[in-house]
């Protein structure tokens, strides 16, 4: 039987179906495929195949980690560096002088200026490359951390937040003077902060560093030295605290993360004497919620490293890929939750002079072709 020519209609959607399934994690993938023919470029090029692919793919894949370094003579100098995961994606201006990192969420980073001159924040994309700086609002506090999210946590409005980088945001502030802690929130579309919030009813909590984590409309804190958590409705705007799970806190080799789990639900991560245990908050048969250990791992044994050489400065989790990591003296490691596979994601150390924190940046990344704008 002689072969039937399948029309131009369906091999054009057959192409498309196959292109669609490329790496997101591989941006140079499809300009690699672009380049195969006139057709296949306009086809990439094209608003609804970058819609299409974004859907088809729905977690934005991670593209580089950005490690908050200080030098040699501890804290004295803040360096924010761009560590690519992937070799197709490598933005400009990737080291920040003077400038740490708080969050990353829904293709932004936020920023702080370090310095006595500059201690305002800014929100960038390294995809779009654009730089916003915040006006002047939070007062000067002691401790302190903050957010960034899209706008429509706060406003109800629908969103599956994987294009929204370019949309409204908010930026949600979270400080203590030592007296009472207060929260502030920015909105891109005003552009401007609205009026704090006092929180007199917590009026000595301690504001730790590790970034904040989103389940369903409430953005979570930690606070209070890793033992308790700080809940932030964004709809209602209410506020509660929970009490982290139990720990020993009898050695100082000991840090705490909070973390999505794969149920979408509240969870933490914490590293004691090298191990590392997952916590999931769960229904209790009363009706009630508490925390449930649901893993433990032996970091020295699953890293082939000594106890000694780990980091306890610091856990960082990527929401949505389920990844861990861990820092070293000998380098930066990545643990999937999901594979069990550990890697070193970075050479440089974790102690004193190098890394003191990790924030994933994920975001999809379709580079622009040619004289064709792009549609991130």
């Amino acid at each position: 039987m002689a072969a039937v020519a399948l029309a131009p209609a369906l091999m054009e959607e057959i192409i498309e179906e196959i292109l669609l399934r490329l790496p997101p994690a591989e941006p140079a993938s499809l300009v690699r495929a672009a380049l195969v023919c006139k057709p296949w470029c306009r086809l990439i090029a094209g608003r609804g195949f970058r819609r299409r692919f974004r859907e088809f793919h729905r977690a934005p894949p991670m593209l580089g980690l950005i490690c908050n370094r200080v030098d040699e003579n501890f804290y004295s100098i803040y360096l924010a560096r761009f560590v690519p995961t992937t070799c197709s994606f490598r933005p400009r201006r990737v080291n920040r002088r003077d400038w740490r990192a708080l969050d990353a969420r829904h293709g932004r980073v936020l920023l702080r200026g370090m310095t006595l001159a500059h201690r305002h924040l800014i929100v960038w994309d390294p995809v779009t490359k654009e730089w916003i700086q915040l006006p002047n609002g939070p007062e000067l506090v002691y401790y302190w951390n903050a957010a960034v999210l899209c706008a429509a946590y706060r406003s109800g409005a629908t969103c599956d937040h994987l294009g929204c980088h370019r949309g409204p945001f908010v930026v949600v502030f979270l400080g203590t003077s030592g007296e009472h802690m207060t929260l502030w929130v920015y909105s891109s579309e005003a552009g401007a902060w609205k009026k704090p919030t006092s929180i007199v009813q917590f009026p000595k909590y301690y504001i730790d560093e590790p970034p904040s984590a989103i389940v369903g409309n409430a953005l979570y804190f930690v606070i209070d030295n890793s033992r308790k958590i700080l809940k932030y409705d964004l709809a209602t705007r209410e506020i509660s605290v929970i009490l982290q799970p139990p720990a020993s806190y009898r050695s100082h080799r000991c840090c705490t993360t909070i973390m999505t789990m794969e149920d979408c639900g509240l969870g933490v991560a914490r590293m004691e004497e090298s191990r590392l245990s997952l916590w999931s908050m769960e229904a209790n048969l009363d009706g009630g919620m508490g925390w449930a250990l649901v893993r433990v791992i032996d970091v020295q044994k699953l890293l082939s490293v000594t106890a000694d050489s780990i980091c306890y400065d610091f856990l960082g989790f990527a929401h949505g890929a389920g990844v861990l990591f861990v820092g070293t003296c000998d380098g930066l490691f990545s643990f999937d939750l999901k594979t069990g596979q550990a890697r070193k994601v970075c050479e440089d150390q974790c102690h004193f002079n190098g890394i003191r924190g990790v924030i994933p940046f994920m975001s999809f990344h379709t580079p622009a072709l040619g004289d064709v704008s792009t549609d991130d």
